[in-house]
């Protein structure tokens, strides 16, 4: 009779885990990177506040559970297909520690904008007023422009609430130009918002440099 004791050989091996990808951008307050799996944890935990989800777009999950999390790093996982297919996010990392503190990306928009694409960003709040999403926002940008032809990308924008000091702060530190004012065109938990307009150009960063 032959027996059914499992030798070393026989054994199912673990699943090998990917390395954690390599920095796009590195700056001295963060890093910032493709996701990797060790980051869900870390993303539900910061992203389950509602001050974080306060002024992001209603289709943010709050509460937000593992499950989301895990779903958003399907989806931001997806693979490098052409920029007009897929949206391109990343983790905002310490760089000392390279654990997950945010978010950030870009999502492209369609018909006559199709060379424009939108900014979107969240950080943990444990580590608001560090300036970090600042240099994570100019940064970031400047990375986008440097990596997509004209032809794919001419503009980033982001709008912001009206109410969203600290967002609109964030994006005039990082260069971006105030373009104007869409009154009362946000509305979330009952209330109606005005809704800022900042954009940026190839021909702002030239200025700069």
């Amino acid at each position: 009779m032959a027996s059914s004791t499992k030798t070393a050989d026989t054994e199912p091996s673990a699943p090998e885990i990917a390395p954690i990808p390599a920095p796009i951008v590195v700056t001295p307050r963060c890093i910032i990177r493709r996701y990797h799996i060790s980051d869900i944890p870390r993303v539900a935990h910061h992203a389950n506040n509602p001050n974080v989800a306060r002024y992001l777009r209603p289709h943010f999950p709050s509460p937000y559970s593992l499950a989301d999390a895990e779903a958003w790093y399907q989806f931001a996982c997806t693979g490098d297909r052409p920029l007009s297919y897929i949206n391109k996010h990343s983790a905002i990392c310490d760089p000392k520690t390279n654990t997950f503190m945010g978010s950030i990306g870009i999502r492209p928009l369609g018909a006559d904008e199709t060379r424009t694409v939108e900014l979107g960003y969240w950080l943990g709040e444990e580590f608001w007023g560090c300036g970090i999403v600042p240099e994570a926002a100019r940064e970031f940008s400047r990375w986008v422009f440097e990596n997509f032809t004209e032809e794919e990308v001419q503009r980033l924008e982001a709008s912001v609430y009206g109410v969203n000091l600290r967002s609109q702060r964030v994006l005039r530190k990082a260069e971006f130009v105030y373009e104007g004012t869409r009154r009362r065109a946000g509305f979330k938990h009952g209330e109606a918002f005005d809704i800022l307009m900042f954009g940026l150009v190839r021909e702002d960063l030239k200025k700069e440099g």
